[in-house]
């Protein structure tokens, strides 16, 4: 057992580290008012709907909400109960979020100029892309919507990755327009970005994994344990 945690460290530094990258990737994107992919959008949307009945409720535990229902689809089309391990990375990557959010980058402003809102919208990005990418190669419990998007993929039975994170991502704005009837918020949360975005994270975190991949990086770096 010790020798098998010893020899997975390299993965689950990778994959603290993703969890960290990729949430103050989130957090970026969010504070530069820019807008965020179709599930921020929707996570926002229904905190706007939780907080009127619970003050405290952050924007962590609404994305939370929809990462938990993601998980119960995981384990009904994996039907493998070690799946379970992803409610680990759901707590940690919304945690984190809200972590970076309300007090290590509660006083941050980027809003006062658009090229600065530009600049912190386009770091957040990149940042959650590299983070989603390590997590992802550390080939333990990912990022939700990853995990889901590899159970979609095997149960419809494709091999397209990329086209099926769109599909999955566009799916969002489905939740975030039913949450916007209770709000009345016009879905003023929904910005342009936001179907940029939901387009863009798929091949560009897949583009990324494929880089990493091609020149080693991940065992280069000994942040992933090669298996050859």
């Amino acid at each position: 057992m010790k020798t098998i945690v010893k020899q997975n460290i390299p993965n689950m530094i990778a994959y603290l580290i993703g969890i960290l990258i990729a949430a103050f990737g989130v957090s970026m994107m969010k504070k530069s008012g820019l807008g965020l992919g179709p599930l921020g959008v929707a996570a926002q949307e229904l905190q706007m709907i939780m907080v009127k009945i619970f003050p405290f409720f952050t924007f962590g535990m609404a994305s939370a909400v929809h990462t938990y229902l993601m998980f119960f689809v995981i384990l009904i089309v994996n039907k493998n109960f070690k799946s379970i391990f992803i409610v680990i990375s759901i707590f940690l990557i919304n945690a984190t979020v809200d972590l970076f959010d309300l007090v290590i980058l509660k006083d941050l402003v980027i809003r006062d100029s658009l090229g600065e809102a530009i600049l912190g919208h386009s770091i957040g990005f990149i940042t959650y892309s590299f983070g989603s990418t390590w997590i992802i190669l550390s080939k333990l419990p990912g990022l939700v919507i990853e995990e889901f998007t590899f159970s979609m993929m095997k149960l419809t039975k494709s091999k397209n990755y990329m086209l099926m994170r769109v599909i999955v991502s566009y799916g969002a704005f489905i939740l975030a327009i039913g949450y916007s009837f209770f709000t009345l918020s016009g879905l003023a949360s929904v910005t342009v970005l936001s179907f940029v975005q939901g387009f863009a994270f798929g091949p560009v975190i897949g583009w990324m994994v494929k880089l990493t991949k091609k020149y080693n990086l991940h065992v280069r770096f000994r942040l992933v344990r090669s298996t050859t």
